[in-house]
């Protein structure tokens, strides 16, 4: 059975919804035996690019996941090392007049958002739109120490960017409520959801995070010499039209300087899960930490050997042979039921949070 809390620091009227949600969640063993809400649509997914000009020029890349009408004889998309993916790329959103809630997602250190492609099919499956972002030269494809270890705060801004190009986009924006926005994320980028979504970071300790970097001299001296070690642009990055944070497995909050009070500044509902093993961030300095502080958060931490990487797609037998350090989950966990567990509770989590009706349990 996993653990979970919720803390006390709620005014009355949230109170009287997190009572509703934490009975939900308390339960939540059941909705991995079938339990949850069930998928009302298949799931369309597209690529998209956009030209970024301040303050340089840049091409921001993310990728959608959304409720789709497929075509007849479409084939669905068969992603390598990957399995237990149903999408349909470039498949036409349904086109039912909903405006529909939008969450953007964050992924961890050095990979991609398609690595949870998984997570974004189980919202979109269930009414939500997903952008999966390919952080700026931050990601499996294109990445540099400037914008992986140094500028962080180059994450929530980027996320806050592809809100607005989104938001605006004369395709996708008329699709979208502006007024349910979440954000979700896992390792590296679960720090980024707390983070945009109103938690701070310690101006001295993150500059002294910015100086270790600077000063490693692993790193070659020209690269060492763009790093930055003003810590301003990282002192503010929240982004108010994030109302709920969802964060996986949330690290290194130590190390990025977010310490108790830069916690208490996150106001919006947050829930916090991680596995119990988790050998990358491990829970008790990071997971717990967050949601010790925060001051609507909530903890999920499943119990058993559950490690880092099970937030991470299911794998077929060439990722589990290419790739074991993120495909081979301990003996014992079964990724793909643990996978039903976190995808229930983010469903449930944003429906509540986000005010989403259904016209079924």
């Amino acid at each position: 059975m996993h653990t979970f809390r919720c803390t006390q620091h709620e005014a009355m009227f949230r109170i009287l919804r997190w009572v509703g949600l934490c009975a939900i969640v308390a339960s939540s063993t059941a909705f991995a035996q079938g339990g949850g809400i069930a998928p009302q649509y298949r799931v369309g997914m597209t690529q998209l690019e956009y030209e970024d000009t301040s303050p340089t020029p840049r091409t921001l890349a993310l990728t959608l996941f959304y409720p789709a009408t497929v075509p007849e004889g479409a084939r669905e998309l068969h992603m390598p090392f990957f399995t237990n993916l149903h999408l349909y790329p470039n498949a036409p959103i349904v086109q039912d007049g909903i405006r529909r809630p939008l969450i953007v997602f964050s992924h961890g250190h050095g990979s991609n958002g398609l690595y949870y492609a998984w997570f974004a099919e189980y919202l979109a499956a269930r009414g939500y739109v997903v952008a999966t972002l390919y952080h700026y030269r931050a990601n499996t494809y294109d990445a540099t120490v400037l914008y992986t270890r140094s500028m962080l705060w180059q994450r929530p801004l980027d996320i806050s960017k592809d809100i607005t190009f989104l938001l605006r986009d004369s395709a996708w924006g008329p699709h979208l409520d502006p007024r349910k926005i979440g954000v979700a994320g896992h390792s590296q980028g679960g720090f980024t959801a707390l983070w945009i979504g109103g938690a701070k970071v310690n101006e001295a300790r993150f500059r002294a995070y910015l100086q270790r970097w600077k000063n490693d001299p692993l790193i070659p001296a020209s690269l060492r010499r763009e790093l930055p070690l003003d810590p301003t642009p990282a002192l503010d990055v929240h982004d108010a039209r994030i109302k709920a944070v969802f964060a996986m497995a949330p690290g290194d909050l130590p190390g990025f300087g977010m310490d108790e009070a830069g916690l208490r500044q996150l106001s919006v509902p947050t829930y916090v899960i991680v596995g119990a093993r988790d050998t990358q961030a491990p829970p008790a300095e990071n997971a717990e930490f967050a949601a010790r502080y925060a001051l609507h958060a909530q903890l999920d931490v499943m119990a058993g050997a559950v490690d880092h990487e099970i937030f991470v797609n299911e794998c077929d037998q060439d990722g589990r042979d290419t790739w074991p350090e993120a495909c081979v989950d301990a003996a014992g966990v079964d990724r793909a039921q643990w996978h039903e567990h976190i995808g229930s509770a983010a469903v449930r989590f944003f429906d509540t949070t986000l005010d989403v009706m259904r016209s079924t349990p």
